[in-house]
């Protein structure tokens, strides 16, 4: 608890350091946290009523807390001043941030999209990010500011996709027009476009890892250009996310035919 705030710069190597990647007190606490997570999914998911402040009051918190890690980033390393390379929030986890008002307050189309991001693309890079925190806990122990972020946010998405599913506060209907497929894709597409804008500036950046700076990505794409990696995330965003709400969509018409089709159908 010492180094709690400690940023990387004056901290000992990781190997040191108890609680970094793949350790048992990150398992332990990882573990711990995924009980959690779930088991409040399902009490707020049964209690519909908690849904609408729940979700308010987790999205109040990520935006304090993304304010706060971008400053203590900022402001505790060795150089201080905002880096744009890696302090803007630009990742495709991110985009949850800006999707949440629009499910919590949004309607129709806007509200589909938004809630379609969280339970397509936002739960696989929640469930990532969460079962593999490379970014932070390389560096950091999952018993500081900056692992208590990275845990929060990618937890707080978790939480979100279960229980939008588990409530029916989002469905995955049945697909009756072929743009329908698109939208969940559309809260991705807008933030890519000043992901890509600050990547290739003078910045030089790799928001979004359209670059293929993120270490899977890099072990995959390491022969590729920086334009041919962007242009494969583009069709991998995309298609990810088509695939996810046909089969969802399929599955969902089929339990139906299969209930309308039943000797005995109970309403």
């Amino acid at each position: 608890m010492q180094n709690f705030f400690t940023h990387k710069d004056y901290l000992v190597p990781a190997n040191e350091i108890p609680g970094t990647l793949f350790t048992p007190l990150h398992f332990g606490i990882e573990a711990i946290l995924l009980v959690l997570i779930f088991s409040g999914a399902v009490y707020v998911a049964r209690h519909k009523k908690l849904i609408k402040p729940v979700f308010t009051t987790l999205w109040a918190c990520l935006v304090i807390w993304e304010v706060a890690i971008i400053s203590w980033d900022s402001l505790c390393g060795k150089t201080t001043g905002l880096d744009l390379t890696v302090n803007l929030s630009l990742y495709p986890c991110s985009i949850f941030m800006y999707a949440m008002p629009f499910a919590i307050w949004g309607h129709g189309l806007a509200k589909r999209m938004a809630c379609g991001y969280v339970c397509t693309l936002g739960l696989l890079g929640a469930a990532v990010n969460f079962l593999y925190p490379i970014a932070r806990l390389t560096n950091y122990s999952i018993i500081s500011f900056a692992g208590f972020h990275t845990f929060f946010y990618h937890g707080t998405m978790l939480f979100t996709c279960i229980v939008m599913l588990l409530s029916g506060y989002h469905k995955y209907t049945k697909i009756t027009h072929w743009w329908e497929l698109f939208l969940p894709c559309v809260p991705s597409l807008l933030v890519s476009i000043p992901a890509n804008i600050v990547n290739y500036s003078s910045i030089n950046a790799d928001y979004m890892y359209f670059r293929g700076d993120f270490p899977l990505l890099a072990k995959v794409m390491g022969g590729f250009s920086d334009v041919q990696i962007t242009l494969i995330l583009y069709v991998l965003y995309s298609t990810v996310l088509l695939a996810l709400v046909h089969c969802q969509s399929q599955k969902r018409r089929k339990r139906r035919v299969f209930r309308s089709q039943s000797p005995i159908c109970i309403k």
